[in-house]
């Protein structure tokens, strides 16, 4: 298990003005922001003697109509935009992957493996069974098939 950023966030804006805690949740209440990166990256969860590989686990209750807003829409559209089109700003290197690729970046980090992050998706866990054609492939599949 891997664990995502738990730490305190002493934003004044807080309900209370004393701060709150920053889980990496993304809800209606706490959408994502480069404000909110900036915690997430201090929390510096990596694996041990590897903390150049930053992992950011963030976790949603999509089937929640309440965070639809925050998952789907338009603060999640925005943050990704600046957080893609800033990481040559910030010195950053992006990689979005899947728990299961995580797991398995994680794992080739414990095996003291160098370089490109990305390169370990496939590490130690594989997929089970081929990734889901997207629907050009599926049009055109069934204009051979067909």
């Amino acid at each position: 298990m891997l664990q995502g950023p738990l730490m305190l966030d002493f934003d004044r804006s807080s309900r209370s003005g004393l701060g709150r805690f920053e889980n990496a949740a993304l809800t209606g209440a706490n959408p994502p922001s480069i404000r909110r990166l900036q915690l997430w990256k201090r929390a510096r969860i990596c694996v041990q003697g590897k903390p150049n590989w930053i992992f950011i686990k963030l976790h949603c209750h999509s089937m929640d109509p309440a965070a639809n807003e925050a998952v789907l829409g338009e603060p999640m559209q925005k943050f990704l935009r600046e957080l893609v089109e800033g990481a040559p700003e910030r010195n950053e290197i992006l990689h979005f992957v899947t728990a299961r690729e995580m797991v398995n970046v994680a794992l080739a980090a414990c095996d003291g493996k160098d370089g490109n992050p990305g390169e370990y998706r496939d590490y130690r866990f594989r997929r089970t069974r081929p990734a889901l054609l997207n629907v050009e492939d599926r049009a055109s599949e069934r204009v051979v098939k067909g």
